[in-house]
């Protein structure tokens, strides 16, 4: 097995390799932060209302960086895009740990949001662009099992060190004391606080891959929007007074020389249209998306966005209920979110022939429904044992739904709409997941811990009786 994967990692191409030594360096610092995070703001005694806040703040981030991602990649190019998105992402962590103040953090969340969203938006095209067709699935299917495993080392990593750094308190550490006045007060808060800094200096490198990548730029976008490619280069020549004064024509194209005013008024016409077309994208997909929810793919959207908020109300928060209400260790919540990751990659194997076995959306529905006695017990039973056991088990059910339901989307609409079908799918539980947390905040400040997993049941349950009525019948 470790020589077929280092033939196939020397099979890619350079880009390729380095990027994904990027990735994994940046998955085992996201697997301790998903592990360490909202128990270092609870430790610095924040409420649980306020996470559900940065929760909310962190998604509206997300979708900041979403929005202008194409036109910055196009722009900047993908490497300087990367590299901006790393740093705003790094700088806003270390603000928070420098100076973890309610308006500190709100703001660099936005900021944190917005760096994860560009990073996402690159990285599917980044890797089909240095693969060969042949190559491509095997890369994405690579890319995916690295970054599996370095969020597997990452949680057990986010587990581990904040009772080693514990203990090195207690027992007197030099280095410790030398750095107290640099920490935020308390023995539980300073250990969270100093994982977190190991664990952001393991990503810290993730940034050397990406700046020894040679951008290798085989198209470029004009003004208009439209793509040239290199062998067009020669032939193409502009036609309109925007393209003759757009930064990729100067010099380029045009044979006589451009006088300053020439070049003023060419570069304003550029930017005039460069927002005409900002404009007229953005009513096309607004106008697309309007058309896309009247059908399939708004029924399946209703049905995400209740799974979405479900999850929101109660997922953010299963660290606290296992650390502060139920006894876990960090260590043992660590090792029990790198069980789950496992569960939940081998149900996503299974998924496929069982679906073929009961049918896509049937096999989905039997999953989702058999998750909430699970879901239900983990609040019901605050017992560590049962806790653990159900959560696993609820992961690995809703683990099985997935692949299914996006497989039957996919096959439900016309190849043209499948774009707006997939980002309607994402979105609609983004922003609900968002809306869950900023509610399952408030619950848990109101009714304890155990609220959240009886609140989030009848949404899940909704969801499958929608999935039901709507798809059940339909092959």
């Amino acid at each position: 097995m470790p020589a077929n994967l280092f033939a196939r990692l020397r099979a890619l191409q350079r880009n390729a390799r380095l990027y994904l030594l990027s990735n994994m360096l940046q998955a085992v610092t996201a697997g301790a932060i998903g592990v360490l995070y909202t128990l270092y703001l609870s430790a610095l005694g924040y409420g649980t209302d306020f996470i559900g806040l940065v929760a909310v703040i962190g998604t509206i981030g997300a979708g900041l960086g979403i929005l202008p991602a194409n036109r910055l990649v196009a722009k900047l190019g993908w490497r300087a895009t990367l590299i901006w998105s790393n740093l705003v992402g790094g700088v806003a962590i270390a603000a928070q740990l420098v100076a973890p103040l309610p308006a500190v953090i709100v703001v660099t969340t936005v900021g944190i949001g917005a760096s994860v969203a560009l990073v996402l938006v690159v990285n599917t095209p980044l890797l089909t662009a240095y693969s060969a067709p042949e190559q491509r699935t095997a890369l994405f299917g690579l890319n995916n099992a690295l970054v599996f495993l370095a969020t597997v080392v990452g949680s057990l990593l986010g587990g581990v060190l904040p009772e080693w750094f514990i203990r090195a308190d207690m027992q007197g550490s030099a280095v410790l004391r030398a750095l107290d006045p640099l920490l935020v007060p308390g023995a539980q808060a300073r250990a969270y606080e100093l994982a977190l800094v190991v664990m952001g200096a393991i990503a810290l490198p993730s940034i050397v891959p990406i700046l020894l990548m040679h951008e290798e730029r085989t198209e470029i976008i004009t003004t208009e929007g439209a793509e040239i490619t290199e062998g067009e280069k020669e032939t193409h020549r502009p036609d309109t007074p925007s393209e003759v004064g757009g930064s990729a024509w100067e010099g380029t194209h045009v044979a006589q020389p451009q006088r300053s005013g020439k070049r003023n008024r060419g570069r304003k016409a550029a930017a005039n249209a460069w927002r005409v077309t900002w404009r007229e994208q953005t009513v096309r997909q607004a106008l697309a998306m309007w058309v896309a929810a009247r059908g399939v793919i708004g029924r399946f959207a209703v049905t995400q966005g209740l799974v979405g908020f479900g999850a929101g109300i109660f997922f953010p928060y299963v660290n606290l209920y296992f650390v502060n209400r139920l006894g876990a260790s960090p260590a043992y919540f660590g090792a029990l979110s790198a069980a789950l990751a496992v569960v939940v990659a081998g149900a996503s194997l299974v998924a496929a022939p069982l679906a073929r076995h009961l049918g896509t959306i049937r096999s989905a529905i039997a999953a989702q429904v058999a998750s909430l006695p699970c879901l239900l017990a983990i609040g019901a039973f605050p017992l560590l044992g049962i806790a653990s056991l159900t959560y696993l088990l609820r992961g690995g059910l809703m683990g099985l739904t997935g692949p299914p339901l996006q497989t039957y989307l996919m096959e439900a609409v016309p190849e043209r709409q499948r774009v707006p079908a997939s980002s309607a799918y994402n979105v609609s539980f983004q922003v609900s997941w968002a809306l869950g947390a900023g509610f399952g905040g408030w619950l848990i400040t109101l009714a304890g811990y155990r609220a959240p997993f009886l609140a989030a049941a009848p949404f899940y349950a909704l969801s499958a009786v929608l999935l039901a009525i709507w798809f059940g019948r339909r092959r």
